[in-house]
């Protein structure tokens, strides 16, 4: 048995669907199994009531973290937009406090 093997049995794939802004299970693949995998997720994903999809790599024994092995693209551009509004939103803030100190250190 070669390595990639080994660590093939060690790990399944599951496919996590988001409906209702919740994330469920949808189906499980053998470790080895990525392309059968991401084949179904893409087509999971075409479905008008799939909000996002997403391929995860889960460990048979519960030990290690979960590992997005894909994501959907309306995910990561949604993910994106969030990332940057809070970017924008704490430049905005970090803004505002120093205004308010150099305000307050002018009255002095």
């Amino acid at each position: 048995m070669n390595e990639q093997q080994s660590d093939n049995d060690k790990y399944f794939l599951g496919i996590m669907a988001m409906k209702g802004g919740k994330w469920s299970p949808h189906s499980k693949f053998d470790g080895g199994a990525f392309g059968s995998a991401l084949i179904s997720a893409e087509d999971l994903d075409k479905e008008a009531d799939v909000e996002a999809v997403k391929v995860v790599r889960i460990s048979k024994n519960g030990s290690g973290e979960q590992k997005e092995m894909w994501v959907s693209p309306s995910l990561q551009a949604r993910q994106k937009a969030q990332e940057a509004a809070k970017l924008r939103a704490g430049v905005q803030q970090t803004k505002e406090t120093l205004s308010a100190e150099r305000k307050a250190a002018a009255r002095k």
